[in-house]
């Protein structure tokens, strides 16, 4: 999410927005990114409390450090906020100030509101794809937008797109490592059909480490198939992506998979994916062309010897031509300018 939100920030200052950055103390979108930018004019970076996985208190904390920048600058409704925490505790000040313009990215699951949605006369709720859209507006019974997310696409000088999925020798994960995320069906399917899979991604900040032990075991009796990596660099996280022959994802049907940016970043450096249609994952890829999608792990198994037939370039075109960082941010550009109109198409 932290990435996804600096992609964001970088482009409105390049294109001459003024922009402030609310972000938690040391955070690797705080003050250390923006003097990588050179700390451009147009950019204030805002730091509040050191990193916390403490859930609703960590925000409400986080929310009391910058309410009074809030609504004295943006009380008015002259600039739009974006909201990207959980709770977003700032719709508190949208009480008191109700001309405050306020958007809503929600990153995943509905989690409990401070302020009831109903209450507010425009929530301006925005999910990651259309799926991730609807689940929302069917819990909360208000409508909602979504716009996708976006990255940036690797220099055609980082990929060797002549080098063929097929030279990729084991599939790979590359998920939080928790229940939801399915990992424990990926290396079944890997197994079964005699595959090497490699599990890669963060096992540290997880509400159960039995899950991660469990995972562990897994690959540990998986005959050598199996390799558990864990938490990784984003340099190791792209090394194993060029060199896998497929991403493979097989989220819980009880979870709702809000996007996948896992996906896209396989996809830019022409690997397809193969992943149960869960949630985003149905925006993200078309079958035959840069991945495959199925209704369960045994259905997906099916197509592990067909990856082949989506090319290098057919992956990363998708991404090219819809899940770029500057598409998301033009997305974005659109929403927040015609908020500050009070365009009447914009009032949701």
């Amino acid at each position: 999410m932290e990435a996804v939100v600096w992609w964001v920030c970088k482009n409105l200052v390049s294109k001459n927005h003024d922009v402030t950055l609310v972000s938690a103390r040391g955070s690797s979108i705080g003050q250390d990114a923006a003097r990588k930018l050179g700390t451009p004019s147009n950019l204030k970076v805002v730091e509040t409390i050191s990193p916390s996985y403490e859930g609703i208190v960590a925000e409400e904390a986080h929310y009391i450090m910058y309410k009074n920048l809030l609504e004295n600058e943006y009380g008015s409704g002259d600039g739009i906020i974006w909201d990207n925490t959980w709770h977003c505790f700032s719709y508190l000040s949208s009480r008191k100030f109700p001309n405050m313009k306020i958007i809503h990215t929600n990153h995943g699951t509905v989690e409990w509101q401070k302020v009831p949605i109903k209450q507010l006369q425009f929530p301006r709720y925005i999910g990651l794809s259309r799926l991730h859209a609807k689940y929302m507006s069917s819990i909360l019974k208000i409508p909602v937008r979504f716009v996708h997310h976006g990255i940036p696409l690797p220099p055609l000088e980082k990929i060797n797109l002549g080098n063929n999925n097929r030279n990729g020798d084991y599939l790979l994960s590359i998920n939080r490592i928790v229940r939801e995320k399915g990992i424990e069906d990926s290396i079944e399917l890997a197994v079964r059909t005699q595959n090497r899979i490699k599990i890669a991604g963060d096992d540290a900040h997880v509400p159960h480490h039995s899950y991660v032990d469990m995972i562990r075991e897994k690959c540990q009796n998986s005959d050598g198939l199996a390799e558990y990596i864990g938490l990784v660099d984003n340099r190791t996280k792209i090394e194993l992506i060029k060199n896998c022959q497929a991403v493979i994802a097989c989220p819980k049907p009880t979870w709702i998979e809000a996007f996948g940016l896992y996906a896209i970043e396989a996809n830019a450096y022409g690997k397809p994916v193969l992943a149960l249609d869960n949630g985003g994952l149905n925006d993200i890829i078309v079958n035959q062309v840069n991945g495959f999608l199925a209704k369960t792990p045994q259905d997906l198994q099916q197509y592990i010897e067909r990856v082949y037939e989506c090319s290098p370039e057919a992956c990363r075109k998708r991404v090219k031509n819809l899940f770029t960082d500057e598409i998301m941010t033009k997305n974005y550009i659109q929403i927040f300018e015609s908020v500050l109109k009070d365009e009447p198409g914009f009032k949701w």
